[in-house]
C-alpha cells in the first residue's frame, strides 16, 4: 500500500483528479483524500491567467484558469507532432516520448512527459485526427505492411531482452560474504536474463506475455509466416524498394544460421 501512495502521489502532482487515482488504483476517493492529507501532497502552482466574461454591465474577472487551457489554439512543435504520429501506431506514450526525441532520464520520466502531452488539448485534438485516419485505412499503404512483415521476419529474443554472464560475491546460505585467503571477495560467474522494459520494446513484435511458476514467458509473432509472406509479395513485385533490404537481412539471416551450426 506504501508503493500504491507514492504512485498515487505522482499522478497527483501531474494533474489528475481524485476519482480518476481512485479508479486507475482501485481505491475509494475518500482514501486518496487521506492520503493527500496524510502526506501533504501539495501540487506544483501554475501560472494562470484571468477569463473574462462580457456582461450588460461590462467586462468583468470571475476566476483564474491554467495557462494550459489558454494555448489551446497554439500550433504543436515538431516533437509533440512526432509524439502523436508514434503514439497512434505504438499506444505506447513512454517509447513515444523517447521516439519523438524528448530527452528523457529515465521511462518513468517519458511516462510523465507522455501524460502531460496527451492532456494538452491540441495533442489530444491532433491524436484523434490521426486516429480517425488510421481507422479509415487511410495511412496504411502497400509500404506500411510491408516494413511491419520485415519488423516481424527479422525480429529476434534480443530485441526484448539481454542475457550473458557476470561476476557476482560469493555468499554462504547465512547471507555472509566469502572471503579469500588474500582478503579478497570471492567472486563466480553466473548466467543472467533481463527483459527490456515496455517502453523499449516493440509490443507489435510480441504476440503473447504470461507469468508463470518459472517466470515470465514472451513469444514474439510469427517470423516464419511473415517470410513466407513476404517472398509472396516480392516475387510478384520484384522492384519493390524494399527488395534490396528484405535480400540482404534473408542473407544475414542465413549467415547466422550457419555460423551457429559451425560452432
Amino acid at each position: 500500500m506504501a508503493e500504491i501512495h507514492k504512485q498515487a502521489e505522482r499522478d497527483y502532482m501531474l494533474g489528475m483528479k481524485y476519482k480518476d487515482i481512485a479508479g486507475k488504483y482501485g481505491v475509494t476517493i475518500n482514501t486518496v483524500k487521506s492520503w493527500k492529507k496524510r502526506h501533504e501532497w501539495k501540487r506544483e502552482i501554475k501560472k494562470t491567467a484571468p477569463k473574462r466574461v462580457h456582461t450588460n454591465k461590462g467586462c468583468k474577472q470571475v476566476q483564474n484558469v491554467p495557462a494550459i487551457i489558454l494555448k489551446e489554439k497554439e500550433e504543436l512543435t515538431e516533437k509533440q507532432k512526432l509524439f502523436c504520429l508514434f503514439y497512434v501506431k505504438n499506444k505506447n506514450a513512454s517509447m513515444s516520448v523517447i521516439k519523438a526525441g524528448y530527452e528523457v532520464s529515465n521511462s518513468q520520466r517519458a511516462a510523465e512527459i507522455g501524460y502531460q502531452l496527451l492532456q494538452l488539448p491540441p495533442v489530444r485534438k491532433e491524436y484523434d485526427r490521426l486516429r480517425e485516419l488510421k481507422r479509415q485505412s487511410i495511412m496504411l499503404d502497400p509500404d506500411d505492411i510491408v516494413e511491419r512483415y520485415m519488423q516481424i521476419a527479422f525480429a529476434d529474443m534480443t530485441d526484448i531482452a539481454q542475457w550473458g554472464t557476470e561476476l557476482v560475491p560469493d555468499i554462504d546460505e547465512s547471507g555472509k560474504m566469502q572471503i579469500d585467503k588474500n582478503g579478497n571477495i570471492k567472486m563466480y560467474k553466473r548466467s543472467y536474463l533481463n527483459f527490456k522494459n515496455s517502453d523499449q520494446v516493440d509490443g507489435g513484435l510480441i504476440c503473447e506475455i504470461s507469468m508463470g511458476r518459472q517466470g515470465m514467458k514472451v513469444k514474439l509473432e510469427d517470423s516464419l509466416k511473415a517470410l513466407a509472406w513476404l517472398s509472396d509479395y516480392f516475387n510478384m513485385n520484384p522492384m519493390s524498394q524494399h527488395r534490396m533490404n528484405y535480400d540482404n537481412a534473408v542473407l544475414a539471416l542465413r549467415k547466422k544460421e550457419l555460423d551457429l551450426k559451425d560452432w
